[in-house]
């Protein structure tokens, strides 16, 4: 973490660590490494780094598809402005059109199955009716001249005749079952014929859809920015997206906001509406200003593979600046956390604690006495007295009790 103090703390530390060091080197008997209590500035200011990204956008995503993930074949350049129906992604339908193609010839190989059918069905039908035809005329021609007497036929040829018309009209019976028979079992084949048709069909207009989504256009004017996934990356050529997954944002420049992240660490009391500080690394000459809106509940890893973790703040700026202020552009920023006042600043290496007592060392003619002190705000290397010393008296920056 980098704390920002005045140098009035940095120089008397400083001095006191030299005078120990020359002492050292000189031979004679080292003098008490102390510290003299004086009111100086105090300043903790909290470092992150983060990016620009706009409050309001909308999304574009992959086009959805039945045929699973799709390769990404060309993009445009990130951070162009785009218009309205211009194509921001086009994606790689080579296996569709194969696919298609697949399906065009099944579709083709099945429609002339059920011609080939219909004609051998037609045809036996008619053959199975023609048959009936003639049977029908031999009765009907065997019912209407039949002659019965026995005066002018003999016994046995009339029971011939009467024979042969029962016997016609078995075979009536049968070509008619013949052909309710055939009819059913011709439906069932056409039936299987047509539904392996419409089951082509289908997927020739899900195929033909999935090649009419391939390229994805801008929904309206925007500043196209590509958004990352949870490891970082951005898409680019010859990656694999899935249907629906989102491939990049139009933002709403005019209403940009900071997203930065704070190291678990250094995380001190951060909290809504502190100042921010911040500047863009391409122009790291323009300081702008900021307030926090919100601060992540827990801290997140935001890199794979980096075990550190990560708070993320989010801050609302004082101005916007739509030449500079880019989606994505980087940026690093100081939080203020305690902001300039006098205070009595003593290094934390002179506090010691024992029993949940908080004490330093006294040094007054050439003795140490404990003495309690109440703390308050501190960065890494010093802390505020807030009761327990005075201006002008001088603390060991030592262990006394075990030196």
């Amino acid at each position: 973490m980098k704390y920002s103090q005045q140098s009035t703390i940095k120089k008397s530390f400083i001095v006191s660590l030299l005078s120990i060091a020359i002492t050292g080197c000189s031979g004679q008997e080292s003098a008490p490494l102390l510290y003299e209590v004086i009111t100086q500035d105090f300043i903790v200011n909290v470092p992150a780094k983060g990016e620009l990204f706009a409050a309001k956008a909308t999304v574009i995503n992959a086009p959805m598809s039945r045929q699973g993930p799709q390769n990404i074949s060309w993009l445009a350049p990130e951070f162009s402005r785009v218009k309205k129906g211009d194509v921001i992604a086009r994606f790689d339908g080579e296996a569709m059109e194969i696919q298609s193609k697949d399906r065009q010839n099944e579709l083709s190989i099945t429609e002339q199955e059920i011609i080939e059918k219909t004609g051998m069905l037609n045809q036996a039908l008619n053959s199975i009716n023609k048959d009936i035809g003639m049977v029908g005329q031999e009765k009907s021609f065997a019912e209407n001249f039949s002659i019965n007497d026995d005066q002018i036929r003999s016994k046995l040829d009339i029971l011939d005749s009467l024979q042969n018309t029962q016997y016609l009209g078995s075979k009536e019976e049968y070509l008619y079952w013949k052909n309710d028979s055939f009819s059913t079992s011709s439906a069932g084949d056409m039936g299987l014929l047509e539904m392996k048709q419409a089951q082509s069909k289908s997927k020739l207009k899900q195929l033909s859809e999935g090649l009419a989504k391939l390229e994805v256009k801008a929904p309206h004017d925007g500043l196209l920015a590509y958004k990352a996934n949870w490891r970082g990356e951005k898409p680019r050529e010859g990656q694999s997206l899935w249907p629906g997954q989102k491939i990049a944002e139009l933002p709403d420049i005019s209403n940009m906001k900071v997203k930065l992240f704070v190291l678990e660490s250094e995380a001190i009391n951060l909290a809504v509406d502190k100042s921010v500080t911040f500047s863009l690394n391409a122009y790291a000459d323009k300081p702008f200003k900021g307030k926090i809106e919100t601060v992540a509940p827990f801290p997140t890893s935001i890199k794979r593979g980096d075990p550190q973790k990560y708070f993320e703040v989010i801050v609302i700026l004082a101005e916007q600046n739509s030449e500079l202020f880019v989606p994505g552009r980087k940026l690093e920023a100081n939080i203020e956390i305690i902001a300039t006042r006098q205070k009595i600043i003593i290094p934390l290496q002179s506090v010691f604690v024992e029993a949940k007592q908080t004490f330093v060392y006294l040094y007054k003619n050439g003795d140490y006495t404990s003495v309690p002190v109440t703390l308050g705000q501190a960065s890494l290397s010093h802390v505020e007295v807030l009761s327990g010393l005075k201006v002008g008296q001088k603390i060991a920056l030592t262990d006394k009790e075990h030196s």
